[in-house]
């Protein structure tokens, strides 16, 4: 292939996939140019795509390809620091290492080893701590670290601001874990508020925010004002599967106001993100939110639901006709699955804990009618 050939499909490549919405097939385009660069050894235009692919495979829901991307980015920085400046990366150098504790098969030492380097790159760029501070206390509460997460917490929310720092709409709806966790409901709402009333505003805020709140105003008795919440929401994930996670605690609200026939339509709708998707942490999510929902279908006497499932899933039927309680042991099998291998891995029962909430959360059901017919 002549040079201007391969140029000019390099240069379709990327112009198509700044046209595409968030999603594998701007990932496979960005990736489909790297390999044409890589072919003919042009490393600066593989870095420049690679570059964009890093943000294509965040944001579209491929946390693995992102981290591929980035590796070979890091790889070409540390080899030629003259000619790839590591200043180039960082951002996405905390998009990448915040999500590695998301794979069980990523160890303790190599996520460790991932935050030091961060750390060294980001003071060589004359950065503060609150950055490097926030990724650590999330790997710690992610891992079970309850001790070290709240140290960190104490620290990261203290620490001044830096031009490496998270926007602020970032950074409050990260907060709103913490205060989650410790089920001060009353300041997650307060917190949310310049999220929820669009004040303060990101690339997934408030679609991440409006996921995390329903909890919280469930529990608070202000069920109209999640059912909104609800609506708004899913409305604005439902079509990415990097909010898989966020689909899940949509998926529970449901559960808790016993809403079993929207319940169902979200199952069946994003079932095949969770077989496919890379993050075991968002497929628990999801698994655990669907575990539960599959014994409030059964609570209700719903021995079998009709339902139009992917043909890659184990139980799937030409059908359409499955047993509720075949659907419970799978998710259960897959929910407890994941979390052997990352309380294996963390050395903590954080994810078994968690796993039994889900299995509670038929305790606090209060019914409460959602129509959602126009989603």
């Amino acid at each position: 292939m002549r040079e201007q050939d391969w140029r000019e499909q390099v240069k379709t490549l990327l112009g198509r996939a700044e046209r595409l919405e968030p999603g594998e097939a701007k990932v496979m385009a960005l990736e489909e140019a790297a390999r044409l660069a890589d072919a003919h050894g042009d490393v600066p235009l593989a870095f420049e795509v690679r570059d964009a692919l890093i943000d294509a495979a965040t944001f579209g829901g491929f946390p693995d390809r992102a981290l591929v991307a980035f590796a070979w980015c890091r790889g070409q920085q540390q080899r030629d620091p003259e000619r790839f400046s590591p200043e180039q990366l960082l951002w996405k150098q905390k998009w990448v290492v915040g999500r590695l504790d998301e794979f069980p098969h990523i160890s303790r030492k190599q996520i460790e080893g991932a935050l030091d380097d961060v750390e060294q790159c980001f003071a060589k760029a004359g950065a503060g701590q609150r950055a490097l501070l926030k990724l650590r206390y999330q790997a710690a509460r992610d891992m079970g670290d309850d001790a070290l997460a709240e140290s960190l917490w104490a620290r990261w929310v203290e620490t001044p601001r830096d031009h490496l720092t998270d926007c602020r709409a970032c950074e409050l709806d990260d907060e709103l874990d913490h205060h989650i966790d410790q089920g001060e409901y009353e300041v997650v709402l307060r917190k949310a508020r310049p999220l929820l009333e669009g004040r303060s505003t990101c690339a997934e805020v408030p679609h991440l925010t409006l996921g995390s709140v329903l909890y919280p105003l469930f529990k608070l008795g202000q069920l109209e004002h999640a059912r909104d919440s609800h609506l708004r929401g899913y409305a604005l994930v439902q079509r990415n599967r990097e909010f898989l996670a966020t689909v899940g605690e949509h998926l529970e609200f449901l559960t808790l106001t016993a809403n079993v026939e929207w319940g169902l339509k979200l199952f069946e709708r994003h079932l095949g993100w969770a077989l496919e998707h890379a993050s075991h942490r968002d497929r628990f999510t999801f698994h655990s939110a669907a575990l539960a929902f599959m014994e409030r279908v059964l609570a209700e006497g719903r021995e079998r639901v009709e339902l139009s499932l992917p043909r890659t899933f184990a139980l799937y039927s030409s059908e359409g006709a499955y047993e509720t309680r075949a659907l419970r042991g799978w998710l259960s099998s897959q929910a407890e699955g994941i979390a052997a291998k990352f309380d294996a891995r963390n050395g903590t029962n954080r994810f078994h804990k968690l796993l039994a909430r889900a299995r509670r959360l038929n305790d606090e059901v209060v019914p409460f009618p959602i129509h959602a017919s126009s989603l």
